[in-house]
């Protein structure tokens, strides 16, 4: 039997691949146990600057001020990039890097939503949540403490709402009220240290935990081809603070895939106005600083 190491660093199956485009979502070990403890130390020692018990904290670690030098090189973990590849297609670009922190204790809840939260009502495209939609963009969620914060409604990135998502979303195609209810097919997915999950961010799906059992640290990363157009969620990194001055302090593999993200932000400035309702987004749903 092949060990986590090999299995992460194997391509996909038919299966699996067939599995993503139906259900949204797919499971792979990407970091060893000793990667695990480097980043947490990594994080550890950056939190002791920035420490806030209050709730869950959004920390984008790639921007300048914010950095956490020594969790930055997992944007460029060979099973991660790989593994979006082959979803995607070739030409793959980082474009979203946060670490999420929560103390045990923290009140953790999000409504139910598909991350169209930064799009106006008029701009959403019903033609998005289709099977014949060309989906860019892939979000991994990869936790180093045990995490159970994830759900998902498995297929539904492929369609309309359905009756009861209707009636907890209300009028909206972006996010649910916290205390709308719970969904009948919603998914809750565990993880466990240096396991990642991929998946499609127009699936119905929440952040929610209650009040959280244990400390939550889990990296939060986004991934885009440029074999094709950007959806309405790619500019998520704040490009405009990468400045000769500060990538010529980073890691050199760290500084490519940045300059790579630059290169695609300026075949495709339409993207900025959605990044502008990004950060107007994360800055009400988590402390970002």
């Amino acid at each position: 039997m092949r060990d986590s190491s090999e299995r992460a660093a194997a391509g996909l199956t038919p299966a699996e691949r067939a599995a993503f485009r139906e259900q949204g979502y797919l499971i792979r070990r990407v970091l060893d146990d000793a990667s695990v403890a480097r980043y947490v130390a990594a994080v550890e020692a950056s939190r002791s600057e920035r420490a806030d018990a209050r709730r869950m904290s959004n920390l984008q670690f790639l921007q300048p001020g914010k950095d956490v030098r020594g969790v930055q090189d997992i944007i460029c973990n060979e099973a991660i990039v790989g593994l979006c590849g082959e979803l995607l297609g070739e030409g793959i670009v980082i474009d979203g890097a946060s670490l999420f922190y929560g103390e045990a204790g923290i009140d953790y809840r999000q409504g139910w939503h598909r991350d169209v939260m930064q799009v106006p009502d008029e701009q959403i495209d019903p033609a998005w949540f289709s099977d014949s939609y060309h989906f860019n963009y892939v979000q991994v969620n990869v936790p180093l403490t045990r995490d159970p914060c994830l759900w998902i409604v498995p297929g539904s990135h492929r369609r309309a709402l359905t009756a009861q998502e209707r009636a907890v979303f209300g009028n909206t195609e972006k996010m649910a009220p916290v205390d709308a209810g719970e969904l009948s097919d919603g998914l809750q997915i565990v993880l466990q240290p240096g396991e990642a999950v991929f998946y499609n961010n127009y699936t119905v799906h929440r952040g929610y935990a209650g009040v959280l059992s244990e400390r939550r640290i889990t990296i939060h990363l986004g991934f885009h081809s440029r074999l094709h157009e950007p959806t309405c969620h790619f500019g998520v990194l704040d490009h405009s603070q990468y400045t000769p001055e500060y990538l010529d302090t980073l890691d050199a593999r760290v500084r490519a895939a940045l300059q790579l993200h630059l290169a695609e932000r300026a075949r495709h400035p339409e993207v900025d106005v959605f990044h502008a309702y990004h950060q107007q987004f994360i800055r009400q749903e988590f402390k970002t600083t």
